[in-house]
């Protein structure tokens, strides 16, 4: 997977590529665009580019992969946001500071140095290469370092996030590879890439000869309640006249001597003394017709709607890392584990997310202890 711009800037300033000799780049300010569409917001950057007997200003830009066609496309975008920077710190007393832009990407090919050149658009990839032409001072650097590829698997939705569950379900827990991969119902080979994006984003401490555990499980979970990535692939609202325990207990047998697989989530995961905040959605996950459900929970097609109806995505379907996995027994029937209602709750939004972060603290609180180095 070819890092989004967000994480390739991240690592263009963590783990910065070689320069050439006698160059620095200095970072002085983030720049905020917002924008429509996920993230709701682009990052840009002003540096300044050093060199021995001169100093560039420069506005960078971040795309990863960067095609030859997305160059103008970048170009106009860097362009305009320059012009408006220079209109935002005009001083009358001083000349307005050009600023070069510059693009930043994972590994730039040579139709793109070549486009870089001619749009006179300064380059900077993660292997080395380096290209900057203003006034008279021309550089082109070709670089070769190896580029770390980050393993495809995901880790909030699909299969991956079968791992990132087991994992927060025994938090002390030393696992191998194997032991995920058979748990989990994956291939040694998908497990190994989850597990190698975790470690690598400072989830996971640990090796092949040890084993691997969680090394900031609450970390973890905060991650996946923000990642914004679903459980479910969707979610239909009702107005549930009653959803008293005994009417819960009585719809989830129901449903269980129809051979219809189910679980509660949101309020109805809830136990009594977990609840922070009033007014939560009761919910349930169903795998089978939607129209049992409804029968079974008396539910109605209208509003205010108190009780949601949602379908788990295909890989989450499973109690193998799934949704189905590790359920807390409630008196009136299954429910989701904690993390995965932290999520459900966190995703719905109002004062759910209250309710997420309440659920949060617990799960802090119950992680083990240890001593152990």
């Amino acid at each position: 997977m070819r890092p989004g711009p967000t994480h390739l800037r991240d690592e263009f300033w963590r783990n910065p590529p070689p320069l050439p000799r006698g160059i620095k780049l200095v970072q002085q300010e983030a720049v905020v665009v917002s924008r429509v569409g996920p993230g709701g917001e682009s990052l840009y950057d002003l540096a300044e580019v050093q060199l021995p007997e001169v100093r560039v200003p420069v506005l960078l830009g971040y795309r990863a992969p960067l095609f030859p066609a997305d160059v103008l496309s970048q170009r106009d975008k860097l362009s305009t946001l320059r012009e408006q920077l220079q209109r935002r710190d005009a001083d009358p007393r001083s000349l307005p500071i050009f600023r070069l832009p510059m693009l930043v990407t994972d590994s730039a090919s040579a139709s793109v140095i070549e486009l870089c050149e001619r749009e006179e658009l300064g380059l900077i990839d993660m292997r080395g290469t380096f290209f900057l032409r203003t006034g008279s001072t021309f550089i082109r650097v070709q670089g070769h370092r190896p580029l770390e590829r980050t393993p495809r698997e995901p880790l909030f939705h699909g299969k991956g996030c079968r791992v990132v569950r087991v994992l927060l379900q025994s938090p002390g827990h030393r696992w191998t590879i194997r032991a995920l991969s058979e748990q989990t119902q994956t291939s040694y080979s998908y497990a190994h890439g989850v597990t190698t994006r975790l470690l690598k984003e400072g989830f996971v401490e640990g090796g092949r000869g040890t084993g691997f555990r969680l090394r900031d499980p609450v970390s973890l979970l905060r991650a996946w309640l923000t990642s914004d990535k679903p459980t479910a692939v969707t979610r239909e609202g009702f107005n549930a006249p009653s959803t008293t325990p005994a009417l819960l207990n009585k719809a989830h047998a129901s449903l269980t001597a129809r051979g219809i697989r189910s679980t509660f989530t949101l309020a109805s995961a809830l136990h009594a003394d977990e609840r922070s905040v009033s007014g939560l959605p009761h919910g349930i996950y169903l795998s089978g017709a939607l129209e049992t459900a409804v029968s079974a929970f008396g539910l109605r097609r209208m509003t205010p709607h108190n009780f949601f109806v949602l379908r788990p995505e295909p890989a989450a379907e499973t109690d193998a890392g799934g949704i189905y996995h590790a359920q807390r027994l409630l008196p009136h029937g299954p429910a989701v584990a904690l993390p995965q209602l932290a999520v459900d709750f966190h995703q719905s939004g109002g004062r759910g997310t209250e309710q997420a972060e309440e659920l949060v603290r617990r799960f802090a609180r119950a992680l083990p202890l240890s001593d152990e180095p």
